[in-house]
Order: C-alpha cells, then sequence, then structure tokens
C-alpha cells in the first residue's frame, strides 16, 4: 500500500475512533438515531414462523410491523448477518470488489450486523444514485440498542428514479469476518442465503432523510449538514 494510502486509512480509522468516543459521550457527530432495539424482548413467534416458512427461500411477509424490526431480531436474536442488494433471486451471494476511503480494495461478500443499513444498499440503484457515503454505529445502553447512521448519494435523493424495488437476504455468520468499520463483515467466499426479503424504498426508514453529497465540503462537513 502507497504510502498516501496508508495515511487515508489511518486517519479513516481515527476518525471512526473519535466518532465513537462522541457519540458515546452524546456528542453529535453528524449522525441520526434510528429506532431503538430492545435486546431483552427475547424471541417472537411471528417472526420465527416468518422465517421457518420460507419457500424458495423467499419469506411472505405479511406481519404488521416494519420489515427493519423484523431484520434486526434475525441478527441480534438469531445471529445472522443480512446483504442488501437489487437481486432478488440468489441463492448464493458471491464476491464483489469494493472500495473503501480511498485506501482499500477488496473483493468480498459484503454484510451487516445491523437491521436498517442493508436496506439502504436493498433500495438504492447504485447506476442512478452515483457514488454513496454511508454508515452505521450501534451503541448498547443496559438493555436498549441506539443505533445512529447517515446516508448520501451523488445524484438527488429526492430524485424517485434512483429508488429500486430490492432484496435483503439473511446469511449465516460463517465464513464472515469482521473488518475495522463498525457493523460491517467479509466473506471471501460465496454464501449460501439462508432466506431473502423483498423490500421497497418504503421500508428503508431514513429514504427521506438522506441528503445530497456536496463535493466542495469533506465528509465531516457534510456530515454537518446530516444532522440538521
Amino acid at each position: 500500500m502507497a504510502r498516501g494510502d496508508r495515511l487515508r486509512l489511518a486517519l479513516a480509522h481515527g476518525q471512526i475512533a473519535l466518532g465513537a468516543l462522541a457519540l458515546r459521550a452524546g456528542l453529535d457527530v453528524g449522525m441520526v438515531e434510528g429506532p431503538r432495539f430492545d435486546l431483552d424482548a427475547g424471541p417472537r413467534a411471528a417472526f420465527e414462523d416468518t422465517l421457518e416458512q420460507a419457500r424458495d427461500g423467499l419469506m411472505a411477509y405479511t406481519l404488521d410491523v416494519p420489515k427493519h424490526e423484523f431484520l434486526s431480531y434475525l441478527v441480534h436474536e438469531r445471529g445472522y448477518l443480512l446483504h442488501g442488494t437489487a437481486a432478488p433471486g440468489l441463492d448464493e451471494v458471491k464476491p464483489m470488489v469494493a472500495i473503501d476511503y480511498d485506501a482499500r480494495t477488496l473483493e468480498a461478500v459484503f454484510a451487516t450486523s445491523d437491521g436498517i443499513w442493508p436496506l439502504f444498499f436493498a433500495t438504492v440503484d447504485r447506476g442512478r444514485a452515483g457514488s454513496i457515503w454511508n454508515g452505521c454505529y450501534q451503541i448498547r445502553r443496559g438493555s436498549v440498542l441506539h443505533r445512529y447512521y447517515f446516508f448520501f448519494t451523488e445524484a438527488d435523493p429526492r430524485d424517485e428514479t434512483i429508488w429500486r424495488e430490492g432484496a435483503v437476504y439473511v446469511l449465516p455468520r460463517e465464513p464472515f469476518r469482521r473488518t475495522w468499520i463498525p457493523n460491517e463483515w467479509v466473506s471471501p467466499q460465496p454464501v449460501r442465503a439462508v432466506a431473502r426479503l423483498a423490500v421497497s424504498p418504503s421500508d428503508f426508514p431514513f429514504k427521506d432523510r438522506v441528503k445530497r453529497f456536496d463535493p466542495s465540503l469533506s465528509l465531516t462537513g457534510n456530515l454537518r449538514r446530516f444532522s440538521r
């Protein structure tokens, strides 16, 4: 890795670490808190039935609760990871190349241990939205999980054509490993899905909070805009 890339990566590490400390201290770092999740709620029969009754991998969702709550349950109660994409009928999720912070190129299956974050990747049309900037951080206080996010697109997020139908895939935690980015996991090999859930832009609770990235500002400057 070139010296400049190492410096950018070190800066990114430092920014994430400082941001985490600031969030824990209750300071505004430009991220917005999402719906809280009760980690001590225990098993929920309706959620279990939805997962177990999946046909050909597709879960029929008829529950009167937001899909992100169901997905959060699968992560925190059942231990699964999630992967959001436009592809609706995969049996196996295969590695793809991604570049983070201009310093890391990695070919892997990307997944998350968060129930809201994958909905962004499942419902934003990358071809129309252009580059995207996003992040997720979780803080546990007692039995309550507090979750913080930011989402930017290169194109105007008010343009409905950048949004699409998609799917969130439920994946086993093996053979994934954590990365240094909070709540991000990667697998170098294809992963067979346990089940999948069809989702639409209306299922993404931050759709109306996504902002257009201002290239004249740094990421920190854009984050100040996001939380307003």
